[in-house]
This record gives C-alpha cells, sequence and structure tokens, in this order.
C-alpha cells in the first residue's frame, strides 16, 4: 500500500475512530494493550520522543505523562486535529504536525526514542524512522 492510499483510508476513518476509542470502545487498547505497553515501557522522563502514527493522539499522551517530551506525527489531518484539541485542552507540551512516516520532517538523530503502536504496515526497516533515533 502506497502511503496516500494508507493515508486516505485512515483520512475517511479518523473521524468515527476517533469517537470510538474516546468513547471507550476500544476494549483491548484500554484494558490490554495501552497498560501492558506501559507496563514495559524502559523510563522516558526527560527523554525526546517521536509517535509515528499518532493518531488522535491517545498514545502520544500517555507517554508525555510519563515525562518524555514529546511529537506527534500522522498522515491523516483530522487525527491530528483532534490530537491538537486535547493537547489544547490539557497541554502536556506535545506538539502534533501532519506528516508521511516514510519522509520524516525532522534531521536524524532528534529523537531519542520512537513510538509506532499501530501506523507499522512494513517492518520497521523499511522505515526511514530508523534514522531519527539516537545510537
Amino acid at each position: 500500500m502506497k502511503a496516500s492510499e494508507a493515508g486516505a483510508f485512515w483520512e475517511r476513518n479518523a473521524e468515527t475512530w476517533t469517537r470510538h476509542v474516546r468513547a471507550g470502545y476500544d476494549i483491548y487498547r484500554d484494558a490490554l494493550n495501552s497498560p501492558t505497553f506501559l507496563d514495559m515501557l524502559p523510563p522516558v522522563d526527560g527523554r525526546r520522543g517521536l509517535d509515528l502514527g499518532c493518531g488522535e493522539g491517545a498514545n502520544t499522551r500517555h507517554l508525555a505523562r510519563r515525562g518524555a517530551r514529546m511529537d506527534g506525527i500522522d498522515i491523516a489531518p483530522t487525527f491530528i486535529r483532534h490530537a491538537q484539541a486535547a493537547e489544547s485542552a490539557e497541554p502536556l507540551g506535545i506538539s502534533y504536525a501532519v506528516a508521511d512516516g516514510t519522509s520524516l520532517p525532522f534531521a536524524d538523530s532528534s529523537f531519542d526514542f520512537r513510538n509506532w503502536r499501530v501506523s507499522l504496515s512494513k517492518p520497521p526497516s523499511a522505515w526511514p524512522a530508523r534514522s531519527a533515533g539516537r545510537s
């Protein structure tokens, strides 16, 4: 799938996805995936992180609440609009932008870590985001 096709898919579905997950309909995310992910997470306090395919920003906010300085990108403008609205309602210092994970708007080694929980459709070796992190 081309990035443009993936972007069009997510843009078509972003409003419904956001409404449903924020209403608590994604029970696996809320009851299993997110708590497990956060339990396994190494310390991120004071580190700069990039959330690739951040969607409506839930995971980005979880990481920021743990002290990470976060940037979130998503290919779907509607997701970014919802993420920015959540940031306005509860400021955590997160910067969100519409961007394609195959062509990042950041210099190499800009981040201490990357998060991409939903966006992967190819293995990490296929993503330029590998070069965005510090060695």
